[in-house]
C-alpha cells in the first residue's frame, strides 16, 4: 500500500495487478511512501488512518483472473527470486509464502505440470480475490489491460498533472501473452465453472470461441463463498514484518526508514 500526503492519495496493490510498478513509480515521482503491507487491504487502513487520510483518493487495480492464474503458474514454475523455496519468506516464519502456495509449486516442479495439469489439480470452485474487500472503498479502480491510458487517469483524477507513462517492473519471465495458449479447449468448461461468477460480476468478458455459458450453480456457490471469505481476508492476521531485502517493496520499506 502507499500513501501521499502531498497529493492525497492511496494506493492499493492487488496481488499480481502491477502493484510492484506502480508502487515504484508512486515512491519516485509522486511523494509517496510504504505504509503497512504491500498488498494491504483498505479495512487494514481504515483502523490506523486519521479523519482526514480517509477522506483521501483511493485506486486500485483490477486484473483478468484468467491472466492471473497463468502469471501464477509461470512465476511458480520459474521459481523466479527463489521465493517458493526460501524459508524466510514461509508464513511460519513471518513471510507471505504459504503451505498452499509452496504444494502448488512442488506440484509443477515434482510432476513438470503442464499450465492445463496445473489449473485443473488447483481450481475447482469458483474464484474470488481482494477484490471483494476493495472495490466498494475505491474513488477510481484501473482496469488492467487499460492499464497505461487509466493509470494516468487515476493520477489526474488525484491532482497531479501530466503524470509520465507507468515504466514496466516485475514482469513475468517466459510468459506467452496469448491466453489462448493456456486455455485449451479441455479446460474451458473448468474455467467457466471457475471464473464466470466473477467475469459476470466484474465485466469481463471470455474469448468469443468459447462457448459463453455461466452455470447458475456456479454463481450460486460464488455468492456463498464470498461471504465466508470476506470474513476469513477481513480477520486474518497477517504478518507485519517488512518485506525482504532485494525486493521492490523492501528496498522501499528500508529507504523510507533512513
Amino acid at each position: 500500500m502507499i500513501i501521499s500526503h502531498k497529493y492525497k492519495f492511496v494506493f492499493i496493490g492487488l496481488p499480481f495487478s502491477a502493484s510492484s510498478a506502480i508502487t515504484k513509480e508512486l515512491c519516485k515521482k509522486y511523494h509517496g511512501k510504504p505504509l503497512l503491507r504491500k498488498h494491504s487491504l483498505y479495512h487494514e487502513f481504515e483502523n490506523i488512518a486519521t479523519e482526514d487520510e480517509k477522506k483521501y483518493f483511493v485506486f486500485a487495480v483490477l486484473r483478468n483472473p484468467m491472466e492471473i492464474a497463468i502469471t501464477t503458474y509461470e512465476k511458480m514454475k520459474a521459481n523466479e527470486k527463489g521465493n517458493f523455496t526460501n524459508p524466510k519468506l514461509f508464513t511460519e516464519n513471518g513471510g507471505h509464502i504459504n503451505k498452499k502456495q509452496r504444494n502448488k509449486y512442488k506440484f509443477i516442479v515434482e510432476k513438470n505440470a503442464t499450465f492445463q495439469e496445473f489449473f485443473l489439480k488447483f481450481y475447482k470452485l469458483p474464484y474470488d480475490n481482494f477484490a471483494s474487500l476493495t472495490f466498494q472503498n475505491c474513488n477510481y479502480i484501473i482496469r488492467y489491460e487499460n492499464i497505461e491510458k487509466e493509470y494516468k487517469k487515476a493520477l489526474e483524477m488525484a491532482g497531479i498533472k501530466n503524470p509520465r507513462s507507468l515504466p514496466v517492473e516485475n514482469k513475468t519471465s517466459n510468459k506467452k501473452s496469448n491466453t489462448n495458449l493456456y486455455y485449451k479447449k479441455e479446460i474451458h468448461k473448468r474455467a467457466i465453472f471457475v471464473f464466470g461468477p466473477f467475469f459476470k460480476e466484474y465485466g469481463f468478458q471470455f474469448p468469443s470461441k468459447w462457448s459463453n455459458n455461466t452455470y447458475i450453480f456456479s454463481y450460486f456457490i460464488y455468492m456463498i463463498l464470498k461471504i465466508f471469505r470476506k470474513w476469513r481476508w477481513r480477520y486474518k492476521k497477517y504478518s507485519t514484518r517488512k518485506s525482504i531485502k532485494g525486493s521492490i517493496y523492501g528496498d522501499i520499506q528500508r529507504k523510507f526508514e533512513n
